[in-house]
């Protein structure tokens, strides 16, 4: 991390025309319990980025090195991830588009995230997944929706593997801004993607996509947005 913080000093990082510093990215871990012994294996998420926070519209006015932003994100990352954790091949298309969810993406993130992250089978929605999905809706139809479409998936439900997925998540974007840092490549992490200027986003999706299946054996496709 510090070498990665020290690149970004180096690069002239603008939010409507001001140049941001001050920001230091790090790496949070967590333990499932307290008494846990230490270690660095769960979660490992990066925080500190004030560009993290930020709504689209603003987003839209970063510059870095006098150029606007590309978004780079990891599409489906985690259902992915959770594929390659049972070591099967994803379906086609969109993980998240459910049969009778089709307007409901978001409800199905999360509920799909709330299920990989919940110890015991989801029979009630938290309610931010609640509110996100139609009326009726339960954890329970939710759980079997998802499990339809995701069979290989059902396993996973209910085992408290999300900090698991993260860990990787993070380390496959520690070693990407590892690594573009070293070719001059100035990125801004997101918690499943980063964004960089327009002209070397080619080459960070590229190299996303190389150590996506170097980490996961399986294509994690790289969606570009470029504002």
């Amino acid at each position: 991390m510090e070498e990665i913080n020290t690149f970004l000093t180096t690069q002239d990082i603008e939010l409507q025309g001001q140049r941001q510093a001050g920001f230091k990215l790090t790496r949070r871990f967590t333990l499932r319990n307290a008494t846990d012994p230490q270690a660095f294996n769960l979660h490992g998420r990066l925080y500190g980025g004030f560009w993290e926070s930020l709504p689209k519209r603003l987003r839209a006015e970063l510059r870095i090195n006098g150029e606007p932003i590309a978004d780079l994100d990891y599409a489906s990352m985690f259902p992915r991830l959770a594929y390659a954790m049972v070591g099967a091949e994803p379906p086609e298309g969109d993980l998240y588009a459910i049969p009778g969810l089709e307007a409901h993406r978001a409800g199905v993130k999360a509920g799909f995230a709330a299920m990989l992250s919940s110890s015991n089978e989801m029979t009630r929605l938290p309610s931010s997944v609640k509110d996100a999905l139609p009326v009726g809706w339960t954890g329970r139809r939710l759980a079997e929706a998802i499990g339809s479409k995701h069979p290989a998936l059902v396993p996973l439900f209910g085992k408290d593997i999300a900090l698991d997925l993260m860990f990787t998540e993070s380390c496959i974007l520690v070693t990407a801004l590892l690594r573009l840092a070293r070719m001059g490549i100035a990125a801004l992490p997101m918690h499943d993607g980063m964004m960089t200027a327009h002209s070397t986003s080619d080459a960070a999706r590229t190299l996303m996509m190389e150590l996506g299946r170097q980490a996961s054996r399986l294509s994690l496709p790289v969606v570009v947005t470029r504002t």
